[in-house]
């Protein structure tokens, strides 16, 4: 059981890390013009350079293109560390780790707690339970032994 758990938990990580690194991809290619989306990309795109802009704490002085540039690493990170954990290697876990702590430094940077927070700390309660799901049995032991 707990290890169907783990696999559920590192298919949610990998698909949401899968959609940040095509979203991310969508946005960094309208922000520099390489191909122009209209509707909802247009609109995300003028929201998320309002927001920079506008927004009086900005640490790391992200512009639009690195903020998404920022958000496809995290996508990367996750979907690798998704990878990693469905096949029990512990640089897996790592990844999930570097994850969660870039994405808690977006908080940080622009000094702002959003409804995003909540998703946050999903994410660390399943990173937890995949420390707990993933973690050798007796039984792993003593094959390897």
């Amino acid at each position: 059981m707990k290890r169907k758990l783990a696999i559920i938990i590192c298919l949610f990580f990998l698909a949401s890390g899968l959609i940040r690194i095509g979203v991310s991809l969508l946005m960094i290619g309208q922000a520099s013009g390489w191909w122009s989306f209209g509707g909802e990309a247009t609109e995300a795109l003028a929201d998320t350079r309002r927001f920079i802009a506008d927004h009086p704490t900005n640490l790391a002085g992200f512009t639009p293109l690195s903020y998404f540039g920022f958000i496809m690493f995290m996508g990367v990170t996750i979907s690798l560390g998704a990878i990693g954990q469905l096949w029990r290697r512990h640089w897996g876990l790592v990844l999930i780790g570097i994850y969660l702590l870039s994405h808690a430094a977006l908080f940080v940077n622009f000094w702002t707690v959003n409804p995003k927070i909540f998703l946050w700390g999903l994410s660390v309660v399943m990173a937890g339970v995949l420390v707990w799901a993933n973690r050798p049995t007796e039984t792993d032991e003593r094959v390897v032994a």
